[in-house]
């Protein structure tokens, strides 16, 4: 069996069984149950629960042996010292995947937790099992509705085509929402935990076979294979960006992350020299991530650092040039031509230079609008531009422009906007990003998203 078609039981399961199903709404077993149901699962959901007959309108079933029938995925949460009969049985029945949310192993840092995750490991090898955990949060896919965590509002999450992996259970949630928030969705999110014999080379392959995913998100603490990591993403990036947060970067915090997930965070330096050999592009904070993200889910790769800024006042311009400048893009210059029809459609008060000064004298008309972007855009000096206008009556023209230009443009595009409360407005906004135009509500994050896309056309040219 394949990575793939391994993995395709936790992913795509057809059948869940949950070992430790409880009516208890303080436990685990029943918030698990919960979200699997809240979140629309068309597959079957098994109970386990040998105290009672029933659970949530389910049959539910002593043991997972006792389940008539294959079982695809087990999710699991009781308490750890009785996990390995468990995973036995498991794997006894052919359980391809197992979700462990129990903590109480390698995290601890004691014999006894790293030899309890030991011997399960030895179990789920043995029987071709691959475990997610333990000391996890589970697994989201929102192509198949499957909310297989133990937090029930996950499954809530916009549906999109960013797919994660993240060492720490509560990022996968902060990551979702802010994706969601920023109309940027999720295809999958994976929460490793432990990392028990499921490793993120392992989980960088698969996504990079999943038709519903563009990108690849990763929240890293310490990683155990940074060798096959890095050669899984020197492969994977000709197709889909990788991008990677690595949290614990200073040496006091070590400790921190062993407790955390059980591994050592290790030194920084180490990890951007390794993520540039891969092909991974590093961000700094969460905002980078978010913004970077929703950019390379949006647009395609930049041809080339050279941006044009067209904004309405000057000063967003100016703030726009400014950040071009600090992340190393330049600002382009046009060619005679376009300078000549620019000075014909913008008011001759307004300098016709990068940035460009759209403020005044345009106002409404919107086949002038749709005009001063198809030139720049036409322009063989200028790789991508960044736009927005404050005023919304105006920028509900400027809005439409973008439209009736985005489907015969290959050149990337990004647009910031105001907070407006007018429902025009906000509607002509969720078309701009139905387009694949990303919205963003800050010149500076605008900036950052398109320094991202310069970023991954320069490491597919790289890489060849």
């Amino acid at each position: 069996m394949d990575l793939v078609e391994q993995l395709n039981y936790i992913f795509y399961p057809r059948t869940v069984a949950v070992i430790g199903a409880s009516d208890d709404s303080r436990k685990i077993g029943y918030s698990s149950v919960r979200s699997l149901l809240d979140g629309g699962f068309k597959g079957k959901i098994y109970p386990v629960n040998p105290s009672v007959p029933e659970l949530f309108g389910l049959a539910a079933y002593p043991s997972v042996k006792a389940i008539p029938g294959e079982v695809d995925l087990a999710v699991i949460a009781i308490p750890a010292e009785l996990t390995l009969p468990v995973i036995e049985e498991c794997a006894a029945k052919g359980v391809k995947g197992a979700i462990m949310f129990t903590s109480g192993f390698k995290e601890l840092g004691t014999e006894t937790g790293l030899d309890l995750q030991d011997r399960i490991r030895d179990v789920a090898n043995k029987g071709g099992m691959k475990i997610v955990g333990p000391n996890c949060m589970g697994v989201l896919n929102t192509k198949i509705n499957l909310n297989a965590t133990f937090i029930p509002q996950l499954g809530s999450t916009r549906a999109g085509s960013v797919a994660v992996a993240s060492q720490s259970g509560g990022l996968c949630l902060y990551i979702a929402r802010a994706l969601t928030d920023n109309n940027a969705g999720i295809s999958q999110i994976i929460s490793i935990g432990n990392r028990c014999n499921l490793y993120f080379d392992e989980i960088v392959r698969y996504f990079a076979e999943d038709e519903e995913t563009k990108v690849i998100v990763l929240y890293i603490e310490g990683v155990e294979r940074p060798r096959q990591l890095i050669a899984a993403a020197r492969e994977v990036v000709r197709r889909k960006p990788i991008v990677a947060y690595k949290a614990g970067r200073w040496g006091e915090l070590n400790q921190v992350s062993l407790s955390h997930t059980g591994v050592l965070a290790g030194n920084y330096e180490f990890y951007k020299a390794a993520f540039t050999q891969g092909g991974i592009m590093a961000v700094d904070n969460m905002t980078e991530l978010i913004d970077t993200a929703k950019a390379l889910a949006f647009q395609p790769p930049a041809p080339g650092n050279r941006v044009a800024v067209l904004s309405g006042p000057a000063g967003l311009g100016i703030i726009m040039a400014d950040k071009c400048y600090e992340l190393g893009l330049s600002l382009a210059e046009f060619s005679t031509a376009t300078r000549q029809r620019l000075r014909q459609l913008i008011s001759p008060l307004n300098p016709i230079d990068n940035p460009v000064d759209l403020a005044g004298g345009i106002g409404r008309n919107l086949d002038a609008w749709r005009e001063i972007l198809k030139v720049v855009l036409e322009d063989d000096g200028v790789d991508m531009i960044v736009t927005g206008f404050p005023y919304s009556t105006v920028a509900i023209n400027l809005n439409k422009a973008l439209l009736d230009i985005s489907s015969h443009n290959q050149k990337p595009i990004a647009y910031v906007s105001v907070d407006s409360r007018e429902r025009e407005d906000i509607m002509e906004k969720t078309k701009l990003e139905e387009s694949n135009i990303p919205v963003y509500p800050l010149p500076e994050r605008a900036i950052t998203g398109l320094a991202a896309l310069v970023k991954y056309g320069r490491i597919l040219r790289a890489v060849g």
